[in-house]
């Protein structure tokens, strides 16, 4: 849940310097967007996905492509909800290496990375994403081109600010590279700070404001003409509030420190296009804070290598990828005391291991517990990926293959957790057992034209994922949510079959394009609020507050979004477009029950017009209200959601400009974009 608010945003200096050619500033652009007819890879310049963001999140850059959703806890969290998918059934990637964050675990964690300062934003599904693992949401990748390709020879820089009227919003980047014929280097940097926002009653909603901040820097050495090496650093650091009803203030900081080393040969071998090679390590933190009290800490540590070819053979071309990663999670719950990661103490006496746990089991069927929410995890995963496109005999028709293959050894060490909290043998004696699993998915699209201006692109996909860590063991109070959340030590790995539908149709004055899914899948993981028997809420004995369970079923999911892109008229050589745009989806247990926040039908209306110096939209989106509920879920009402936005791109002798407006919620419409439990 979440309340908007009017938004008014003026960017000012786009600038270089006036030494600098204007080819030099657009190498930010090395590696080419998708074809826009391929509904495997969408790809869109982030330059694009802000103005029709109405902020600053990864959920909020991508909400406004079709089947896709932002999930939010406040405005600063903002995770993907990609075709009803959401949480681990949506991957996140920094060009090829998964984002180390925590924001699958839980709605108020946010996403681990800042999408301004990316080039490129692509969406994945069918063989495109599964060789990255299997995602029934598919794959969201961020592409940095400059950790992974050498800018072009000369100088650039690049500074912009911003500023928004309703929640004092202030935003600063800047941006440097130097490049010769051998060596690279560059550095930048962005600040985006908000106040409390105030909604359209007028009302200041407490512990809504938002810091993030981000450095990069990279440097390159191009040893050979085909061969490079490229080092980057990036640390990330977030400081927000979570609006909820607590009393305190809720607060969260992260900090994100990522490093990388890449190797790239093109044209090594004969059948090779190219070989990398992948080095990335990540060190994610974060604290939640209640009143100023440390009561929760997160951290986790993440190693991955991977190695990738991009081959041909004969007429197939593909992308063949090998990868390790480990991964090390801590968690740690106790009021006042989360500093740092600590082993609990024991009393060495065997009959109070699990005395606390096993009470609550035995008075209230449900192993409360007030220690730390879960052991400490240690996951180690090996990872093969291939995919493969080739055209059949006619060359129209395009046909693309892919496979996925995990296999996961999962430690658990409940050295951290406090004697007594511990879960005892005598309840569960394989509970902190280590484990090794196998997932394998595979995928099968097939792209072909239907006459003249009628393509069809179907993806059909089985495929299975592993439980997280979290979803196995937390066992505990979550402060920001205000929650008791049971993991389930028991669960199955998840299981689907996914069918994709795209039809696309291209004619002199209109575009249309047709997107379904159906997905059917065998033990679904989600969460579902406990209730007693009199349909009342079950609250936790420490806080009383909601408890929620892990549960498995079988379900189905199905929707489809339909878009129309209309060049209605020109004005000065260049068309004026209308687009439109309607969503609509279910997601339910095979019994008929819908699972919990399903999100509403929406539709989109926009009219946009792009000139050689300046360009401009209007768009008005309405979200039906929120009518399928889960038990015990409520009506969300519906909401309009207008918009504007113009920019002004001059060129002087100072170097090129850029200086925009938009505007945000408009009619100051009360917007809830899930339904209440």
């Amino acid at each position: 849940m979440l309340r908007k608010k009017t938004l008014f945003i003026a960017l000012f200096p786009l600038l270089s310097g006036p030494s600098i050619a204007a080819e030099t500033l657009q190498t930010i652009e090395v590696e080419a967007p998708a074809d826009s007819n391929d509904a495997q890879v969408q790809s869109q310049t982030t330059e694009q996905l802000k103005q029709q963001a109405s902020g600053d999140t990864l959920g909020d850059y991508l909400q406004s492509q079709a089947n896709v959703d932002s999930a939010s806890y406040g405005p600063a969290v903002g995770r993907p909800v990609v075709r009803g998918m959401s949480g681990y059934r949506v991957k996140i990637l920094q060009n090829d290496a998964e984002v180390n964050d925590l924001s699958a675990m839980s709605q108020d964690h946010a996403v681990g990375v800042m999408p301004k300062a990316a080039e490129r934003i692509e969406l994945l599904k069918g063989p495109a994403s599964i060789v990255y693992g299997a995602s029934a949401g598919g794959t969201v990748r961020l592409v940095e081109a400059s950790q992974h390709q050498f800018p072009v020879q000369g100088v650039a820089a690049q500074i912009e600010a911003e500023a928004g009227s309703n929640n004092n919003l202030q935003s600063f980047g800047a941006e440097a590279s130097a490049t010769s014929e051998t060596f690279t280097f560059g550095v930048s940097g962005n600040r985006i700070q908000t106040d409390d926002y105030t909604d359209g009653d007028g009302n200041q909603v407490q512990n809504s404001d938002v810091l993030t901040e981000q450095a990069k820097l990279f440097a390159g050495w191009r040893y050979q003409p085909n061969a490079q090496l490229i080092f980057s650093y990036a640390q990330l650091h977030k400081d927000y509030g979570i609006p909820n009803s607590t009393t305190e203030a809720t607060r969260i900081d992260m900090q994100r420190d990522s490093y990388s080393l890449h190797w790239s040969e093109t044209e090594p071998l004969a059948l090779l296009d190219e070989l990398s090679f992948d080095l990335s390590y990540s060190d994610y933190l974060h604290d939640e804070t209640e009143g100023g009290r440390k009561d929760g800490l997160f951290g986790q540590k993440t190693l991955q290598a991977t190695l990738s070819a991009e081959y041909y053979v004969d007429d197939w071309l593909g992308q063949i990828q090998f990868a390790y990663r480990a991964n090390e999670l801590k968690v740690c719950h106790e009021h006042g005391a989360c500093e740092d990661f600590s082993t609990a103490s024991r009393s060495g006496i065997e009959a109070n291991v699990g005395t606390s746990l096993e009470n609550y089991y035995d008075s209230t069927g449900l192993p409360y517990s007030h220690g730390h929410p879960m052991p400490d995890t240690d996951a180690q995963t090996w990872m093969f990926g291939i995919n493969a496109e080739k055209p059949l005999s006619n060359k129209a028709v395009y046909l693309s293959l892919g496979a996925h293959i995990e296999v996961r050894q999962l430690n658990a060490d409940p050295s951290n957790i406090q004697e007594t909290w511990v879960v005892p043998q005598r309840l569960d004696a394989d509970y902190y057992q280590a484990e090794t699993d196998f997932a394998g998915s595979l995928s099968v699209g097939l792209k072909h034209p239907i006459g003249k201006r009628l393509q069809s692109q179907v993806n059909l996909s089985y495929l299975e994922r592993l439980p997280s860590a979290d979803e196995l063991y937390w066992n505990g109070f979550h402060h920001a949510t205000d929650s008791y959340i049971f993991g389930n030590r028991d669960l199955k790995k998840e299981r689907s079959v996914n069918l994709d539908w795209d039809l696309l149709m291209a004619s002199e004055k209109s575009d249309w394009t047709l997107s379904s899914y159906a997905y059917y899948f065998w033990n679904y993981i989600y969460q579902d609020p406990v209730y007693d028997s009199n349909g009342d809420a079950v609250l936790d004995p420490f806080h009383l507050s909601d408890v929620w369970q892990t549960l498995q079923t079988d379900a189905i999911f199905a929707g489809a979004s339909l878009r129309n892109d209309w060049r209605v008229a020109d004005y000065q050589q260049q068309p004026i477009v209308w687009s439109n745009q309607f969503e609509a989806g279910l997601a339910q247990q095979t019994n008929g029950e819908n699972l919990p926040r399903t999100a509403p039908y929406s539709y989109l209306t926009e009219l946009s017009y792009r000139a050689h110096r300046w360009s401009a939209r209007l768009s008005v989106k309405h979200v039906f209200a929120a009518k399928a509920l889960a038990e015990n879920e409520q009506v969300t009402d519906a909401y309009t959601w207008a918009s504007a936005y113009v920019d002004w791109q001059p060129k002087t002798q100072y170097g090129d400009w850029k200086i925009w407006l938009k505007a945000e919620n408009v009619l100051d419409d009360y917007a809830q974009i899930t339904s209440l439990s």
